[in-house]
């Protein structure tokens, strides 16, 4: 029956009549269960709020961040101004990090398997009961020698927390492999073999004239969005010199190509090819010191002729002419910046396509400078070094080898979802189910953890 507005205002009218018509707009009981703490802090004032500093564990970016606390519990997430990676601003996954903190499917206490793996059958056991059967399986692998057929697999972890890991392998004597996005290890792989670090430096996009990115969406998903996005706003309008010129080589229209002055529309694979041809004009034309070209080539600069943009045209896409001139834009920038990764990366080549892309900074000459790749320090406190890189896919490869050989009889997963993040090509999971015992530190039942043995959840990091 439809309700006229005569018939609403009546309804309205009557306080009674109003609470009876919107008794189904009220919070469930269930709700209020849940949202409410269990045992109020020492030091709780109503309708005070607090703020606390910290950083952001959703994802591999650790954005600085503050949350608000009303009455004990986390209300709302902002960006810290204070730290350097965001400056205030924050992604849409620090948000999410409340939704994790109070998620109904969060794993609060130790489980273990009571059905086959993979059944998602468990039942609650205490923390004493976990670790004593975590411990009593390590301690039989130490007796019997065979301390390095456990096996820890965790996500890239740096400060005191790699510390403790490190401690806890060194001691137990198992293997350690690091598992991250496969575009990132060969990122990291790239870097470390051109600029001689492992850790990925900053990228000073800021302050840069011209940005010539291959493959890298760094306005959408690229390394830390909220850090480039930011960094994008000062390379566009935060100077008073002319505006910044962004040109994205991509196979695909990304956010980052929609955004750029120019999309140079290249075949899938063949940007280090595209690369390399705007190295051999930059040298061709004496742009660039002989000296640089020479360590780069391996002081045998012939190889590079066969690059010439009238070579390579057909094979990348690209025309000649457009080759030859972004080569010349970028050389004649004061503050240029080449930048690799996503697509550029996703390819049997990606490793030597990456390579040539960030050489192109050693032409420019941006190595610490203005405007360029901005390397990172040592840390200043002692012994505590930066996150590891990750295991390539053939350690991975040879990993999934060893448990199918029956190699490995205890593999620990901690920050990291392997069965998900590793391709099918791996067998990672139809190989670990020949392993005995399966651990999982999730709070979430992610793919690796729904087929572990037994779980002890970490506590959320807000």
């Amino acid at each position: 029956m439809a309700l006229t507005r005569r018939q609403f205002l009546t309804l309205m009218g009557g306080s009674a009549g109003a609470a009876v018509f919107f008794q189904a707009c009220g919070v469930p009981e269930k709700e209020l269960l849940i949202d409410s703490p269990v045992e109020m802090p020492e030091d709780l004032v109503s309708g005070t709020d607090n703020w606390y500093a910290t950083v952001c564990r959703q994802c591999d970016t650790s954005e600085g961040i503050v949350v608000r606390v009303m009455e004990g519990r986390a209300k709302k997430v902002e960006g810290n101004v204070d730290y350097p990676v965001n400056l205030g601003k924050h992604g849409p996954r620090c948000e999410a990090g409340l939704q994790s903190l109070y998620h109904p499917d969060r794993i609060s206490a130790p489980l273990v398997r009571t059905g086959p793996r993979g059944s998602g059958e468990y039942r609650e056991i205490s923390w004493e009961d976990a670790i004593t059967r975590l411990t009593s399986q390590l301690n039989e692998l130490s007796d019997s020698g065979e301390s390095d057929r456990a096996v820890l697999v965790t996500n890239p972890v740096g400060g005191h927390l790699a510390l403790v890991i490190q401690s806890f392998t060194e001691s137990t004597g198992m293997r350690r492999f690091v598992h991250e996005p496969l575009e990132t290890s060969v990122l990291r792989k790239a870097i470390s073999e051109v600029f001689g670090q492992e850790s990925i430096p900053d990228f000073d996009i800021d302050n840069s004239d011209y940005l010539l990115s291959f493959g890298a969406d760094f306005l959408s998903t690229w390394i830390s969005p909220t850090r480039y996005s930011r960094g994008y706003g000062e390379f566009r309008q935060g100077h008073e010199r002319q505006r910044g010129r962004l040109v994205h080589v991509d196979s695909r229209f990304s956010v980052t190509a929609a955004n750029a002055d120019e999309w140079v529309r290249v075949k899938p694979g063949t940007e280090g090819i595209l690369a390399l041809s705007i190295i051999q004009v930059i040298s061709s034309e004496g742009d660039v010191d002989n000296a640089v070209v020479d360590s780069l080539t391996g002081g045998d600069i012939s190889w590079l002729n066969s690059y010439a943009p009238e070579n390579v045209s057909a094979e990348t896409g690209v025309t000649a002419e457009t080759i030859r001139r972004i080569s010349m834009e970028f050389s004649h920038s004061p503050h240029p910046l080449a930048i690799g990764g996503g697509s550029a990366s996703a390819h049997s080549n990606g490793l030597a396509a990456l390579k040539a892309v960030y050489s192109l900074n050693h032409i420019a000459g941006n190595i610490g400078a203005r405007g360029g790749i901005l390397l990172n320090p040592d840390s200043p406190l002692k012994g505590i070094s930066a996150a590891a890189p990750g295991n390539s896919f053939y350690e991975f490869q040879r990993l999934t080898e060893d448990m199918d050989a029956g190699r490995v009889k205890m593999l620990l997963v901690r920050g990291a979802d392997p069965y998900y993040g590793l391709p099918e090509v791996a067998a990672f999971k139809s190989r670990s189910a020949n392993i005995p015992l399966i651990v999982s530190f999730s709070g979430m039942m992610d793919d690796t953890t729904s087929m572990a043995d037994l779980i002890l959840p970490e506590n959320n990091y807000l």
